[in-house]
């Protein structure tokens, strides 16, 4: 990737350095291209020049070949990568990162501590961490509500933004966050590519600081569970602050930070009883003493009070009837083992409530407790519960109603905000009929509390449950997948007998009523495009969902649908560039896919975590997924994955910059999709041949590939790849010096892509384009083509991508990526 403006400075900085080591041993540039393991040397002509930064590998390599100290030349590379990103945060196309979550409704009290925290604010030489925590270790005591509040009221003060994220300390789940992948999400908040995000955790947390060294920024890391998620994600600038919120006091960061503490307790008796009063509203006022009875029953517990608050609100009784039945539970509870009387508060009031519910509440209750997910909407709920879609409905208004479920989002035909709710399997037949389904979630506490209340379950029951809903999961994701690529080859869902309908995702068109009759072409493109759209949004919605149940499947044993449901979002996970989701989810389906004994499984699922690291440029650990793909597809017999194998590892060598070899592999892959008549195959193929030849400098060769690639692709109905294909005519066409036919296909290329909906492939082409008129001496037009890429690419927060655009003289362009798709 190149590098422009200030990033140059360090780029070539540490370009002249390793020119330097090279030639103090006499070596051609040649001669690096086996021991750094590169496809050729075109690469080391790049990094010597500064255009490009090495891969953290590569430079791991140069500091053993040069037997330099270890560290040296990364350090070096750090710096580069941060200026580059520094300048790209420059950039009119980079927004500031915004990450907090909404201010918290109906904030009360902490007076004390919010003036703390300002004080702290003011003392710019006060760069230690404040870790917000609370005295009894209880959750719920309100850390996130004060962290998120305050921050709000200071954001001015934050001239370069807020990182935030919720560390899922104390999640059910028992997953929380690692400090390294927080800090990966924060880089490429940042701006930093992620190709280049290093491995290393401590070089990870190196560049880190160093692009931290200048802003003025406030990073929260909410829900934490230990020191060691905390230290890595400290910046070094005193100009930054860091908010911890965690159960535990954290005194490590004390000890070692000089961390300053603020601990919560529960709200004072003043406070508490404005609570109550504003969430019960004038019953509270007619029975002063019953309110500052029901406060101290609490506990003072702020998740506690809004509870209790519910259940009087929805009862038709006084104030006083909610202590005399509250004070009953206390009692019945008294004799639990409980850590103080914090804890016996707030485990009372949550049995209180749950025993007013009625038995099939209950029940929804209690297997709440196995959704690993952070939502869940009614019809995977239903699945969950095996009960039908407006029952599950019911139940889950009537959880809502008792404060033990929150709505999630707006509720009505618009959907959660942003999302176009999308959760009820009716109504998907087209973008009118998308019907929104009410979403819900619980705090931590009250899934925990469900777990124990599910303790004494039969383990049958649980393990039945669990299977529904992964299964129900796994059939819509099918759905899915067919609607975003056709192509694909069918996956069969589980066999589970399900009380739901999956998701459906096809269907005729949406529009005015008219004459029955055959759908035409037309219709057909329509249909099938609706189909894609809404298969996309309901995997946007779904996703935390999706990969926790592709986690959760793959650890108690659910070996088949662990395998099958992460192969299933391949589609998706390629399309939005969701890579971390896609490497994780794929991990897991490994070991599921042997642990079933299913070597072709494994095989598909190995080349599908080959084309989340080849995108990323990780391309020696593409290759050897392709590679083991390859021998699992041998030893099976399956000659189509064969194919598929070759072809993903014939464009990987291409991205290596070994075009020869590229173009074998590929040749090869070609004649095993003409022997096996797959047409879809060979398409890809040719694509993928065609961009190694055009980089090779063979132009014809180019041209005939893409053209073929083409007419398959039409033929098959296929816009995608068409659009792809006919980009891949227009670079032949610039590499070749026919710059008007070039601009002329580029140009339908990004206007098809649009026209379909992928923004990342439409800004892809309008890169190129832009890079056509330029050569073709059109400054004017290539520069407004380059700043509708660059705020498509803004818009996707694909930030680095924008880096090419940047003088557009001299500058790479990003080639079109078919994939030979699993």
């Amino acid at each position: 990737m190149a590098v422009t403006g200030r990033s140059e400075l360090a780029g070539q900085a540490l370009g002249a350095e390793l020119r330097r080591l090279r030639r103090g041993r006499g070596l051609a540039q040649r001669d690096l291209r086996k021991p750094l393991h590169l496809g050729s040397h075109s690469a080391i002509v790049d990094y010597e020049a500064g255009r490009r930064i090495p891969t953290e590998s590569v430079i791991r390599a140069y500091e053993r070949l040069f037997g330099i100290t270890d560290g040296a030349l990364r350090a070096m590379r750090d710096l580069a990568l941060a200026e580059r990103a520094e300048a790209e945060s420059a950039s009119r196309f980079r927004a500031i990162p915004r990450q907090l979550p909404a201010a918290p409704a109906s904030f009360i009290g902490r007076a004390a501590e919010l003036a703390q925290l300002d004080r702290l604010l003011r003392d710019r030489e006060a760069s230690a961490p404040v870790v917000i925590s609370a005295v009894s270790g209880m959750g719920g005591i309100g850390k996130t509500a004060l962290a998120v509040h305050w921050a709000h009221l200071a954001r001015d003060s934050f001239r370069d933004g807020e990182l935030y994220i919720d560390m899922q300390g104390y999640h059910p789940s028992g997953r929380p966050i690692a400090a390294e992948a927080a800090m990966g999400q924060f880089l490429v908040a940042l701006g930093v590519a992620a190709d280049q995000i290093p491995v290393e955790p401590a070089e990870r947390s190196g560049l880190y600081r160093t692009l931290m060294a200048d802003r003025q920024m406030l990073v929260l890391l909410d829900n934490v569970r230990d020191v060691e998620q905390v230290r890595p994600l400290l910046p070094g600038s005193s100009r930054c602050r860091v908010l911890v919120t965690s159960r535990s006091r954290l005194a490590g960061l004390a000890v070692r930070e000089g961390a300053q503490r603020i601990a919560l307790d529960s709200l004072d008796v003043p406070d508490a009883i404005r609570l109550l009063r504003r969430l019960i509203g004038s019953r509270s006022a007619e029975q002063p003493g019953a309110t500052s009875a029901l406060a101290s029953l609490c506990g003072l517990h702020p998740l506690a009070l809004r509870i209790a608050a519910e259940r009087v609100v929805l009862g038709d009784g006084a104030v006083s009837d909610a202590v005399e039945a509250l004070s009953a539970a206390s009692g019945r509870l008294a004799n639990l083992a409980v850590a103080d009387d914090e804890a016996a508060a707030i485990h009372a009031v949550f049995a209180w409530s749950y025993a007013g519910l009625s038995e099939p509440e209950r029940r929804l209750f209690r297997l709440l407790g196995l959704h690993d997910g952070p939502d869940i909407g009614i019809a995977a709920c239903a699945a969950l519960a095996g009960i039908d879609s407006e029952h599950c409905a019911t139940l889950l208004a009537a959880l809502a109603d008792a404060h033990l479920a929150d709505p999630v989002g707006p509720v009505g035909p618009a959907g959660p905000a942003g999302q176009g709710g999308l959760d009820g399997p009716a109504g998907l037949d087209g973008p009118a009929g998308l019907v929104a389904g009410d979403r819900y979630r619980q705090h931590d506490l009250l899934r925990l509390f469900a777990r124990e209340c599910l303790a004494g379950e039969p383990a049958a029951g649980q393990s039945a449950a669990a299977l529904r809903i992964s299964a129900w999961y796994l059939a819509s994701t099918c759905a899915a997948r067919m609607a975003l690529d056709p192509n694909l080859p069918p996956l069969a869902a589980a066999r589970v007998a399900l009380p739901v309908p999956p998701m459906e995702f096809g269907g005729e068109p949406a529009g005015p009523a008219g004459p029955a009759g055959p759908a035409g072409p037309a219709d057909s493109a329509d249909a099938a495009e609706a189909a894609e759209a809404a298969a996309l949004a309901w995997c946007d919605l779904e996703r935390a969902n999706l990969v926790a149940t592709a986690l959760s499947a793959a650890e108690n044993g659910l070996h088949e649908i662990g395998w099958k449901l992460p192969t299933a979002l391949f589609p998706y996970f390629d399309r939005r560039r969701n890579y971390g989701d896609w490497i994780v989810t794929h991990r897991a389906a490994i070991v599921a896919a042997n642990n079933a004994g299913d070597i072709e499984a494994e095989g598909k699922v190995r080349c599908n975590l080959g084309s989340a690291y080849r995108p990323m440029r990780r391309y020696a650990e593409a290759a050897a997924e392709y590679e083991q793909a390859l021998e699992l597809f041998r030893a099976c017999g399956w000659r189509q994955g064969q194919a598929k194998a070759l072809g993903n590892l014939a464009t990987t060598r291409e991205g290596m910059g070994d075009f020869a070899a590229g173009i074998e592999v590929g040749l090869l892959a070609l004649g095993l999709f003409e022997e096996l008549d797959d047409q879809y195959g060979q398409a890809l193929c040719l694509a993928n041949l065609g961009n190694g030849y055009s980089l090779s400098g063979q132009q014809d060769q180019a041209m005939g590939a893409q053209t073929r690639a083409y007419e398959l692709f039409s033929s098959l109905g296929d816009r995608r790849g068409a659009a792809r294909a006919q980009a891949g005519i227009g670079l032949a066409y610039s590499h070749a010096g026919c710059y008007a036919e070039a601009v002329a296909a580029l140009t339908e290329s990004a206007r098809t892509f649009g026209e379909i909906g992928d923004p990342h492939e439409r800004a892809v082409a309008l890169a190129d384009l832009a890079q056509a008129h330029l050569a073709a001496g059109n400054r004017r037009e290539a520069e407004r083509r380059a700043t509708e890429a660059a705020e498509l690419y803004s818009a996707l927060g694909e930030h680095w991508l924008i880096t090419g655009l940047g003088g557009l003289l001299g500058q790479p362009t990003v080639m079109p990526d078919t994939d030979a798709r699993r």
